[in-house]
């Protein structure tokens, strides 16, 4: 494109714009932002979907479509060889390779985060009141994670609770009680054990507000699938908002992609955000953060794959 935005929807008389780098290009020209509905499909040329496949325009280093391009210089993080050797990987439980070269996990909570190249620092934060940090733009550093397309393959062996979810998210830091909770900001898509799909945004630790939720596929139990969640800046009637699109890649091969869950925080969706001193209860995340997170309850068997983290345009 070589225009500094794009209009990419109109609906309930709202226009939507949303952010792009001028020069840039989408991996793949169907995927609009905002357009269509859920259950569009979005494929890129298929390389076979192994780890270590050659890159061609529109896939990851794992062969896996990327559905928005990658920011020029901007952060990258996909699951090494070793993951327990990186710094930038901290899965809080031990992960084992199987003989396909996946990983196994098999603690019931679960909370694998992924550090920018800056890393993890929480006495680098200076504030969490939400109006300072929505006006600089970031909770640590000036890279934090922002505008993102996270991607996991999952196959869940063991589901406990076959109510749980997966979560993939970002937008703050911890998530724990420490400062009022005010580091554990994010926007979250899940996916549910059962097949279905929502967006969280949690304004704090623990505060949340659900979309309702959606039929997206079948029980994910004994069967390989890819799970996508982007976040990018957007504005509506001018103001900043938060747009939030969830996809599946149902037959976890790694080319072709369904939406199943898009939601936008035009500013009046959750609230609570005065517990960190928001002069609006309901302002949306604009702020990036240190950390990005695979998360899941409920599952006390699970393997994983491709994983990656990318900085968006």
């Amino acid at each position: 494109m070589s225009i500094a935005t794009r209009i990419i929807g109109i609906a309930t008389g709202a226009m939507l714009v949303l952010s792009a780098c001028a020069g840039g290009t989408d991996a793949d020209p169907s995927v609009q932002p905002g357009i269509g509905t859920p259950g569009a499909d979005h494929s890129g040329s298929p390389s076979g979907g192994q780890p270590g496949a050659p890159t061609s325009q529109g896939q990851d280093t794992f062969g896996v479509t990327m559905l928005y391009p990658s920011r020029m210089g901007g952060e990258s993080w996909t699951l090494a060889d070793d993951p327990m050797s990186d710094p930038r990987f901290d899965p809080q439980e031990t992960l084992t390779q199987n003989e396909d070269g996946s990983w196994k996990m098999t603690a019931g909570k679960v909370r694998m985060n992924v550090y920018t190249s800056m890393g993890y620092h929480p006495e680098q934060i200076s504030t969490y009141n939400r109006d300072d940090l929505a006006e600089r733009g970031y909770m640590q550093s000036p890279n934090d994670w922002k505008n993102v397309e996270i991607t996991g393959f999952v196959k869940v062996n063991v589901a406990d609770t076959p109510d749980e979810n997966f979560a993939w998210y970002a937008r703050g830091g911890r998530h724990n009680d420490d400062n009022m909770g005010c580091e554990g900001s994010a926007y979250k898509g899940d996916l549910y054990f059962d097949g279905h799909a929502t967006w969280a945004k949690e304004t704090w630790h623990v505060s949340y507000e659900y979309t309702e939720k959606v039929s997206a596929t079948s029980s994910l139990e004994g069967r390989w699938v890819g799970f996508k969640a982007v976040i990018r800046d957007a504005q509506v009637n001018g103001k900043p908002a938060v747009k939030m699109e969830s996809y599946l890649n149902d037959s976890g091969d790694g080319v072709t992609w369904q939406k199943i869950a898009e939601k936008v925080d035009d500013g009046t969706w959750g609230g609570d955000a005065s517990h960190c001193g928001a002069s609006s209860d309901t302002m949306p995340i604009t702020w990036g953060g240190p950390v990005a997170t695979f998360r899941w309850d409920g599952a006390s068997d699970v393997d994983v794959k491709w994983l990656s983290v990318r900085e968006l345009q």
